[in-house]
């Protein structure tokens, strides 16, 4: 066994067996995670987006992307014989923790922008995502100058705001 799972190991041991029962009690399966069912004073953390100081632009990611394919400066993602540029929409989302992208950007909430489309913030049937707010898209891509919400952990900004509640 490498130090690296000793030391892991030590931050996080192993639960006993039965400790996470409750959870498939309340939950059902939780092959890949527990959706809790919802409670009367649950409150959803949305993660961030930010917009361009010079706001929207007509060009997507996905325009952007498949402009870039044309002129070269760009490879396409190829996997096997599938060709994924071809078949997907580069959207401009991503995984993991959000981070400020920087001079120009500015934090935009979930609120302003479902008063600017008339979207709701999370329609019905859905999970906050950046799945939401469909009229800021163009044909399912963001455009460039929103960074849309990432998918998985919080900024460092919005946990800081969390905690200190």
């Amino acid at each position: 066994m490498s130090e690296e799972s000793n030391a892991m190991s030590g931050l996080w041991p192993l639960a006993p067996p039965g400790a996470t029962d409750w959870l498939l009690e309340l939950c059902g399966d939780g092959l890949t995670g527990f959706m809790p069912p919802a409670m009367p004073d649950a409150v959803w953390v949305l993660n961030a987006m930010y917009e361009h100081e010079q706001g929207p632009t007509e060009v997507s990611y996905d325009e952007y992307h498949k402009a870039r394919l044309a002129d070269g400066s760009t490879e396409p993602h190829v996997v096997g014989d599938l060709d994924l540029d071809a078949v997907s929409i580069a959207t401009g989302g991503g995984l993991g923790r959000a981070r400020h992208p920087g001079p120009g950007w500015r934090r935009l909430r979930w609120t302003e922008l479902a008063r600017r489309t008339g979207d709701p913030i999370v329609p019905d049937g859905l999970m906050p995502s950046y799945r939401c707010f469909p009229s800021a898209k163009k044909k399912g891509s963001w455009p460039l100058t929103m960074v849309p919400p990432t998918e998985g952990s919080l900024d460092r900004e919005t946990w800081n705001r969390l905690i200190a509640c």
